[in-house]
């Protein structure tokens, strides 16, 4: 069922055959935003939902205890003056200095001492309260680094204990805020004694200020407000929601704009397309015409009736109404110092109300990222270990890794089509093997299941007998080195993006050094300025300006220039320096499986070849399995090559066996040959 509303936005109301309550789809401007269907929850159904949060909470706040246990008591201490205390403190000693003064005008004859001493003591309050708060906001700055230290930590462990099948089962929850969790906690805390406050005030006003008894209806008066807003608050961030921008115009937009991005410079430059981009910007913002683009959240706001802001804004005014009849129908009940507290009162109350509500709603949307955060470790994806040691006991030292397939499958998560298809195959210890075969035939994906990346869909991998999955994981990936196109420089010192493939010698310079040699990356560190020490990949966001330009002829310029100096290096470049880190990883003594998928895409023949070479050289005691693309570095040492099409092995044999075969081996063969000739 479709139907469109009078500002233009369109709704519609589905129910697939699936579980869960039926979804609601609307039409904003250029974007679609679903909600679900709920019908309206009692207050008893509302509590449930509310207490849903309340575990998370709790483990939220021991969390922030544990980070800092002086720093979060002080802090309480800070808020429970904050917004507690001094706001009843605040309203009494005002109350005193307008009696006080009243007094002093119907006698006349002023008390100044009295009149001095309770303006004295408003003052103290407030200049404490000052104090109070400079000394509270540093203590949240510190308390803020410590829970966001403390959940960076816990997403890190989380994100690196998950295999890859946990990484693409979660690619929608790549980037999780931890400051969520601060605000979480911050929100929650400052709502908590904010609502003590309230009661301290409104038990104030009851006993002290209102002679007429009606204390509880006043304070009523004053929740109208906020608890309207609340009701009728129609934010997307308070229900589940999903937002996506389906303009086809709008979209052309933002590809358009992304055009100027710097890593598309090169191609716009050379394909001489400025012109036409500017062109098809403008055509695609004529063809959007007066299309509401302002942000979903902010159109779903706007939905709110006219009715409801007029009753939300009156209702702010009944407490006045309220003492203002109590002035005509009880003249002698109130007296004009009574009439100024119970104003202040009121706009006091009202504004913490409306701050709590919006503190909880704070709370409740920070609450389920923190939630996240801790789910995070409950569903961590690890593949799965056996108990049997690596290598078997009584196993020589100097073999390699042998292996058995039979019978072996495999998809991809999320896929139904084979990357692999009834492979069975026979690895021998020490051998060195060749994969071959086109583009997505299956290569990279036999070395991702025999370094157990992933399992497989079905059949069975043995090692040395037993199943892969009854080994130990670690002993496996202590026993496993992999040079891959895949692999990527750390955004750390070149030092530790070799040492770290032998943690425990990443101090070891000799070794990184002699690493370096091997992977063909000497050369390059030395012509570097720092060295081993250079960094050439920062973390993003570690330096930024505002309104200082590079290239500007000032001192600020120079000095951000300074800053934001980045090192590069060719892809040639890059991939010496992963395979140096590869050479580091064999000075373990551990390794008895070498995988290496297509690592010198990047590098001229010459640098091609003495990395194959230098690889050959450290064969002993190790089994070796090359993807490749380019044969002739390799094909012709191989005891065995592989030659692959559509995920199943098509021809196994030497070289020279496959080339009297005369079959797709030989094909491939001779037209890289032709090629070179």
């Amino acid at each position: 069922m479709t139907s469109e509303s009078k500002d233009g936005s369109k709704e519609s109301i589905e129910k697939e055959d699936v579980a869960g309550p039926p979804v609601r789809s609307l039409q904003l401007g250029v974007y679609r935003v679903v909600t679900e269907v709920l019908p309206p929850l009692s207050l008893r159904e509302q509590w449930k939902k509310t207490s849903r949060m309340i575990p998370t909470l709790r483990r939220l706040v021991k969390d922030a205890y544990a980070s800092s246990p002086w720093l979060f008591s002080l802090l309480l201490l800070a808020q429970i003056w904050y917004s507690s205390f001094e706001p009843a403190l605040s309203l009494h000693l005002s109350s005193r200095v307008l009696t006080t003064i009243e007094a002093g005008l119907k006698n006349g004859n002023p008390d100044g001492a009295a009149i001095f001493q309770a303006v004295a003591l408003r003052m103290i309050c407030l200049v404490f309260t000052a104090v109070v708060n400079q000394w509270k906001v540093r203590l949240e700055s510190k308390m803020n680094d410590k829970i966001d230290l403390k959940f960076q930590n816990h997403i890190l462990r989380s994100k690196l204990a998950t295999d890859l099948t946990g990484v693409q089962a979660n690619l929608s929850s790549g980037h999780i805020a931890e400051r969520r969790a601060w605000f979480a906690f911050k929100s929650s805390m400052e709502a908590t004694w904010q609502l003590a406050g309230a009661i301290g005030q409104l038990t104030y006003i009851s006993r002290s200020v209102l002679s007429t008894g009606h204390g509880a209806i006043f304070a009523l008066l004053c929740l109208v407000q906020p608890i309207l807003d609340a009701v009728y608050d129609r934010s997307l961030w308070n229900e589940p929601h999903v937002v996506e921008a389906t303009d086809p115009h709008f979209l052309r937009m933002k590809g358009l704009r992304e055009l100027s991005e710097p890593k598309y410079r090169q191609d716009i430059i050379t394909g001489d397309i400025v012109q036409h981009i500017i062109q098809e910007f403008r055509r695609a913002v004529k063809l959007l015409g007066d299309t509401d683009i302002s942000e979903a959240y902010l159109q779903y706001q706007r939905l709110t009736g006219a009715t409801s802001h007029i009753a939300i804004r009156l209702s702010r005014d009944l407490p006045m109404l309220y003492y203002a009849a109590n002035a005509i129908l009880s003249p002698t009940g109130l007296s004009l110092a009574t009439i100024a507290t119970l104003h202040q009162s009121e706009s006091l109350l009202s504004w913490t109300f409306d701050d709590i509500f919006y503190r909880i709603r704070v709370t409740a949307n920070n609450i389920s990222t923190v939630k996240g955060i801790y789910d995070l470790e409950r569903d961590v994806h690890q593949t799965k270990s056996g108990d049997l040691p690596y290598p078997p006991l009584g196993r020589p030292h100097e073999r390699g890794m042998p292996f058995e397939l039979k019978d072996v499958s495999f998809s991809y998560p999320g896929t139904t089509a084979k990357a692999l298809d009834n492979i069975t195959l026979s690895i021998k210890a020490g051998q060195l093997i060749v994969v071959v075969g086109q583009n997505g035939s299956g290569k990279s994906t036999i070395i991702k299941l025999l370094t157990r990346l992933y399992d497989a869909t079905s059949g069975s991998i043995a090692i040395d007998g037993a199943d892969i999955q009854e080994y130990r994981l670690a002993d496996l990936r202590h026993a496993t080195a992999a040079l891959t196109q895949d692999h990527h420089l750390y955004p750390l010192s070149l030092r530790e993006n070799i040492g770290l493939g032998n943690p425990a010698y990443v101090r070891d310079m000799n070794m990184i050094r002699a690493a370096a040699k091997q992977g063909g990356a000497e050369d390059l560190i030395a012509k570097l300025g720092d060295g081993f020490e250079t960094v050439l990949e920062h973390p993003r966001g570690l330096q930024h300006s505002v309104d200082v330009k590079k290239g500007d002829r000032t001192l600020l310029a120079e000095a951000y220039e300074k800053m934001t100096k980045e090192v590069d290096v060719s892809g040639g470049e890059r991939q010496r320096l992963v395979a140096s880190r590869t050479f580091m990883r064999f000075t373990s003594g551990a390794v008895k499986l070498v995988c290496v998928d297509e690592p010198s895409s990047s590098l001229d023949p010459e640098a091609e070849w003495q990395l194959f070479q230098n690889l050959r050289q450290t064969r002993e005691g190790k089994t070796m399995i090359f993807v490749t693309h380019r044969f002739a570095h390799l094909t012709k040492h191989a005891d065995v090559i592989l030659c692959m099409k559509n995920g199943t092995i098509l021809e196994t044999g030497t070289h020279e066996e496959l080339m009297a075969r005369d079959g797709e081996y030989c094909k491939m063969f001779k037209i890289q040959a032709t090629a070179f000739e």
